[in-house]
C-alpha cells in the first residue's frame, strides 16, 4: 500500500499527551496517531453518508470523488438518484 505524509501542527501539551499515551500503549506516537485518525475519519464518513450523497447531487462532488469514498456502491447511488427523481416526477404528475 502507498502511503503519503501528512503534516500536522499540533500544541505541546497534545504532543506531550500522545507520546505517553503511545508509551502506556507500547506503540510508537505516530503509529498511535496514524491508526486513531484512520478511524476517526472512516466514522466520520460512514457519519456524513447522507450530506455526501447530498452533496454528490448538488454537483459538488464528482463521480471519481464519491468513488473513492464510497467504492462499487457509488454505482447503487447513481441508481437510487435516478429512481428517485423518476419517481418524484411521476408523483407529481398524479398530484396536478
Amino acid at each position: 500500500m502507498k502511503e503519503e505524509t501528512i503534516a500536522l501542527r499540533v500544541e505541546p501539551k497534545l504532543k506531550r499527551e500522545v507520546e505517553l499515551v503511545a508509551k502506556v500503549l507500547h506503540v510508537s506516537p505516530s503509529e498511535w496517531l496514524r491508526t486513531r485518525l484512520s478511524y476517526e475519519v472512516k466514522h466520520l464518513i460512514e457519519d456524513l453518508k447522507s450530506q455526501i450523497v447530498l452533496e454528490y447531487m448538488k454537483g459538488n462532488l464528482t463521480k471519481e470523488e464519491l468513488t473513492e469514498l464510497f467504492g462499487k456502491t457509488a454505482e447503487d447511488i447513481d441508481f437510487i438518484i435516478e429512481k428517485t427523481r423518476k419517481d418524484f416526477l411521476k408523483a407529481k404528475k398524479l398530484a396536478n
